[in-house]
């Protein structure tokens, strides 16, 4: 059983709809309405706080997950855009970008944690992105995205070094996507080579081939779509 957070966006779908594709048991997660091609089991929540994943508790009760997926993730909104310089910082996009990136996903494990199993294998795998490298940051810019993702990072990697202790057997994992012709990119892919903005469907295909090769002596670390170890 996969549990997909975030399965209304773009990403979140694509990732959703390989997994059934392919035969799993998959619950997918959003505040958007079920669509009509999608065939699994949806619930619908008002958001994903703690008071709000009640369904899905009940939902998962008596089942072991195999995995969690989250595509949870803000870049830009009506109110912002990400900063290209210092004087383009605002409270509400520092704020709102560290709440829905790096906040949400961790109540998210924390709600979950009593349910992932601690005698098989899981994985606890949350959408980052490679500009959230504090070490690969060589251009600058976009002060709240980088920001939010180094702290989402952090935590994940924090969560991973306690819960070795009593789910020997999850990998908790951030992986960087690439960027996906979705609504998130959106703004930002005429400048961009037609090679390097991928579909949804090749996206969520690396992903899983990413989770499928997870272990958990790897737990913790951020990987790029194409499997290999990047940079905190």
């Amino acid at each position: 059983m996969y549990l997909i957070f975030g399965a209304g966006g773009g990403l979140g779908l694509a990732l959703a709809q390989h997994a059934v594709a392919r035969g799993d048991a998959v619950i997918a997660v959003s505040r958007s309405a079920q669509p009509e091609a999608f065939t699994s089991q949806w619930i619908q929540v008002q958001g994903y706080e703690p008071e709000h994943l009640q369904p899905v508790l009940d939902a998962i009760e008596g089942q072991t997950l195999a995995g969690v997926v989250s595509a949870l993730g803000i870049l830009h909104t009506n109110s912002f855009m990400p900063e290209k310089r210092l004087e383009d910082l605002s409270a509400e996009a520092l704020q709102q970008t560290y709440y829905v990136n790096a906040v949400l996903p961790m109540l998210l494990l924390q709600a979950l944690k009593s349910h992932l199993p601690t005698k098989s294998p899981c994985v606890w795998v949350q959408l980052s992105a490679k500009v959230g490298s504090i070490t690969d940051n060589y251009l600058g810019g976009w002060y709240s995205y980088r920001a939010s993702k180094a702290a989402l990072n952090m935590l994940l990697k924090t969560a991973a070094i306690e819960l070795k202790r009593t789910h020997k057997q999850l990998t908790i994992a951030a992986i960087h996507p690439g960027t996906t012709d979705t609504e998130l990119s959106k703004p930002f892919q005429q400048r961009l080579p037609a090679d390097k903005l991928y579909t949804p469907e090749l996206s969520a295909e690396r992903i899983w081939q990413v989770i499928a090769n997870l272990e958990p002596e790897q737990s913790g670390q951020l990987f790029h779509w194409d499997g290999k170890q990047l940079p905190y």
